[in-house]
């Protein structure tokens, strides 16, 4: 199956089949092919199926979908990479393989996981400010303007790059370009794939960065939202900040450097999958079909009637 009726992984297999993608790959080597309005899927979406999907060879990881039971699609080969787990360079024999290794090392780690409490399920949560001023507080008194931020100024050929994009890639834009201003050649900023969205290191230290952006200039609490045990886990650990980028459509955005506890909480949500109730028509799939009858005058045997039986 190609083109626009394939799934997403098929139009990888696609991609490495035709030699367009290497062997191990990240996702800036998809958006290019599969993002709208070239493609068919959100970057949203290309930015979280291999990490929800990935199982590793050596250690203990595994993505959220695959730990609550679907079949891994990939191996995570390093920091933003992955490789096929059915690759097209393999022969079948070889694609079978990998496969049964890559599901028998996830059920192994699920059962390891189980044993000692667990990732437990996916979480959902909002998030908040500790002491839940509402939005309009917020609005009101400026409250937002207590936290520690960063301005960044846009050139005007730059929002008009951005201006079709989605306010998370605006987000990611500009928080990129604050940390190549601030550390200069000596950054290596490369995705995160251990519950964080990017992952920079300079001069010594590493930093790993949850980014969230927003067309409103205040924080818009009731917007935010954090979707992955593990980016929970990153954040409520501290071993992850959360940059929130307010603004993002503007000439001067801002960066708010927000910590887990000091600047805000997490709350768990549930949320619930939203099905359409079958209209009345949908009881009488036939209905409205022609009829036809083979033999109808043809005598029924007394064992075929189910009411005699």
């Amino acid at each position: 199956m190609t083109g626009a009726q394939a799934t997403f992984w098929e139009q990888v297999y696609g991609l490495r089949e035709r030699g367009v993608i290497p062997q191990d790959w990240g996702r800036g080597h998809l958006i290019e092919f599969l993002q709208k309005p070239v493609g068919r899927f959100a970057y949203r979406t290309i930015s979280t199926l291999p990490s929800n999907y990935y199982v590793s060879r050596d250690g203990d990881g595994m993505g959220t979908a695959v730990r609550n039971g679907s079949a891994p699609r990939v191996w995570r080969v390093g920091r933003g990479r992955f490789r096929l787990i059915e690759d097209p360079d393999d022969d079948p024999a070889t694609q079978k393989a990998e496969m049964t290794m890559a599901m028998d090392r996830a059920e192994d780690l699920r059962s390891k996981k189980g044993q000692g409490g667990g990732y437990g399920t996916e979480y959902y949560g909002s998030v908040g400010p500790p002491d839940r001023l509402g939005p309009d507080a917020e609005q009101a008194t400026g409250h937002h303007d207590r936290y520690p931020s960063i301005p960044v100024t846009l050139t005007s050929s730059e929002r008009q790059a951005l201006s079709g994009r989605v306010a998370e890639q605006k987000a990611m834009y500009i928080v990129n370009k604050h940390l190549k201003d601030k550390y200069g050649n000596e950054a290596e900023i490369e995705e995160d794939q251990d519950g964080a969205d990017l992952r920079v290191s300079a001069h010594g230290r590493t930093e790993r960065i949850e980014v969230k952006g927003t067309e409103s200039p205040t924080l818009a609490w009731p917007e935010l939202e954090v979707s992955g045990q593990e980016s929970h886990d990153a954040l409520e650990k501290g071993d992850a900040s959360m940059y929130r980028v307010v603004d993002v459509s503007g000439a001067n955005p801002r960066i708010y450097v927000l910590t887990h506890g000091q600047h805000f909480t997490l709350e768990p949500e549930s949320k619930w999958a939203v099905r359409r109730v079958p209209l009345g028509d949908d009881r009488y799939p036939l209905r409205g079909l022609p009829y036809r009858y083979d033999r109808p005058f043809d005598p029924v045997a007394v064992d075929e009637w189910e009411a005699l039986g």
